[in-house]
């Protein structure tokens, strides 16, 4: 009996044990499920971002692939004519001048002046009386003056700003995008300067002797108008140089006497042109090297080029200053060096013919006359050599790269390259 109770005992031990393990068992495999479930889960979920990813990089491939081949291509672009997509009607009397003013057009002369836009639309009219009319275009804003007169017309390509009577004869003046004004006037001790804003107010005054600093040849006023930059021309027993100083009409400049912050003193040499590139960039031209002035508060010499040849003419912009030379190599009668305004030589650019004006428009140089034009991309390739169909007065550029403004005898069009 203990025997059979001891078996019994056991078998329930053993059966109890059994059913242990089988239920163990049995949730094991409702384990492993949920797990491979979720690592299915995740690793679909990885694939399906792995594929977005993937998808977006070829978007983002061919989209800057596309963009660099229509770049390329607009940039070696070559236009062999023209197409005169609209004209009008544009009255211009005799003796007045044509000036490219921004995208629009300046006409002026003794009686007065006038700014036309691409349809031949008058967007303001001046009338004065001058006998030497000065002009200083600057951007967006033109300033004309009277030699010897004492008024000032401030103007912008959209409306006009103001007058400035100066009360004593101008001599030379500039003007600044801000519509502010430096003016040179005349004095029979000094040579007062003065700075105006449009409303004739002036912000800034000091005076020169000739035979302290010489006498101010060029004049450079910076885009904010508040920093000034004038050549004076000093001679002494025969001797000449040139002093070159800058003027902070700044909160910097207000503890400096006569608000001069920097200068500088060029031996046997004569600057009749300074310019203002930006608000922190300036250039001086020589008759023997072109200098380059950085900085926004106390411009300090960084770098000159002296010149071999003689300089023709030159021309800036924004970024850029042309000086052209004649050319004494080859058949080419001209030739323009463009320097950037880091005072790197940028290109050359060989032409034959007389022009009326050269200016930048972006990455490109214009050169035309009256009957061709010459537009070539700086540092690539000439995109435009033509004729015009008739003679033209002046040439501006639009806010579209490949259509210009011409200004003729008998009207205004602009036209499209093709």
């Amino acid at each position: 009996m203990r025997k059979d109770t001891n078996k019994r005992l056991q078998f329930n031990a053993f059966k109890k044990k059994n059913k242990k393990s089988t239920q163990v068992e049995r949730f094991k495999p409702t384990h492993q499920s949920k797990a491979r479930k979720t690592q299915d889960f995740w690793a679909q979920l990885s694939k399906h971002r792995m594929d977005i990813l993937i998808r977006a990089a070829i978007v983002l491939a061919v989209l800057v692939l596309a963009t660099a081949f229509f770049y390329f291509r607009h940039q070696n672009k070559v236009y062999e004519t023209y197409e005169v997509i609209s004209t009008s009607e544009v009255s211009i009397t005799s003796g007045m001048q044509v000036r490219r003013f921004e995208k629009t057009l300046l006409l002026y002369g003794n009686d007065g002046a006038k700014c036309i836009d691409a349809k031949g639309n008058v967007v303001w009219n001046v009338t004065f009386e001058m006998q030497n009319p000065m002009v200083d275009i600057s951007s967006n804003v033109v300033g004309i003056a009277d030699y010897n007169g004492s008024k000032i017309y401030m103007m912008s390509d959209s409306e006009t700003l103001g007058e400035i009577n100066t009360g004593m004869p101008i001599r030379n003046f500039r003007v600044s995008p801000k519509g502010l004004a430096i003016a040179v006037l005349d004095d029979a001790v000094t040579t007062p300067i003065y700075l105006y804003d449009t409303a004739g107010e002036q912000k800034a005054y000091f005076s020169t002797t000739m035979r302290n600093s010489g006498y101010p040849v060029a004049l450079g006023i910076s885009d904010s108008g508040y920093l000034v930059g004038i050549s004076y021309l000093y001679v002494d027993n025969g001797n000449f140089k040139t002093n070159i100083a800058f003027y902070n009409f700044g909160e910097v400049g207000k503890n400096q006497t006569d608000n001069l912050v920097s200068g500088y003193t060029y031996a046997n040499a004569i600057v009749p042109q300074m310019e203002f590139v930006s608000d922190d960039r300036a250039i001086a031209i020589a008759d023997n090297r072109l200098m380059f002035y950085g900085g926004n508060e106390k411009p300090v010499s960084d770098g000159e080029v002296l010149l071999q040849e003689d300089i023709v003419s030159t021309f800036y912009g924004e970024h850029y200053v042309a000086l052209v030379h004649n050319n004494t190599e080859g058949e080419m009668r001209y030739r323009i060096d463009i320097y950037g305004a880091d005072g790197k030589k940028k290109d050359s650019v060989l032409f034959d013919e007389a022009y009326r004006e050269i200016f930048f428009d972006g990455d490109r140089v214009v050169i035309y006359n009256s009957e061709r034009c010459l537009i070539h991309r700086i540092g690539g390739i000439d995109k435009f050599n033509g004729e015009f169909d008739k003679p033209i007065l002046a040439m501006a550029p639009t806010n579209v790269s490949n259509r210009f403004i011409l200004i003729s005898s008998d009207g205004v069009r602009t036209i499209e390259l093709k």
